[in-house]
């Protein structure tokens, strides 16, 4: 009886793992990625983004998809931002305009992430 009690339990805890997924498909790591190549530039140390930290922002932009993504990655950018010495809020805020990507979220280290769409 207690086997069958289990099988029952784990059965639906599955289905509401499956009914109700994570709210976040993507990951702060994931942010991170993106944004590693681009950390000469943010502190001045490059007058212009790379490619690479530009396929970067590329990327960053189609990870979120809804609001709760959107605002999770703006959350995860703004972590990032305040890890990395001698940042430029200057270079910060251009970045996706340096890479001709606008992103769905504005990048400051100021910036309300709960406030987006």
């Amino acid at each position: 009886m207690a086997l069958k009690a289990g099988t029952l339990i784990c059965a639906l805890l599955i289905a509401y793992l499956a009914a109700y997924p994570s709210e976040a498909a993507i990951t702060c790591m994931d942010v991170d990625m993106c944004v590693a190549p681009c950390i000469n530039y943010l502190t001045g140390a490059q007058s212009s983004p790379t490619t690479e930290c530009c396929d970067g922002v590329k990327k960053l932009k189609s990870l979120p998809s809804s609001t709760a993504e959107k605002r999770f990655a703006c959350s995860c950018v703004k972590q990032a931002a305040s890890k990395i010495a001698n940042i430029n809020d200057n270079a910060v805020k251009s970045l996706p305009t340096a890479c001709g990507t606008p992103l769905p979220f504005p990048i400051s280290l100021e910036f309300d992430c709960s406030t987006i769409p």
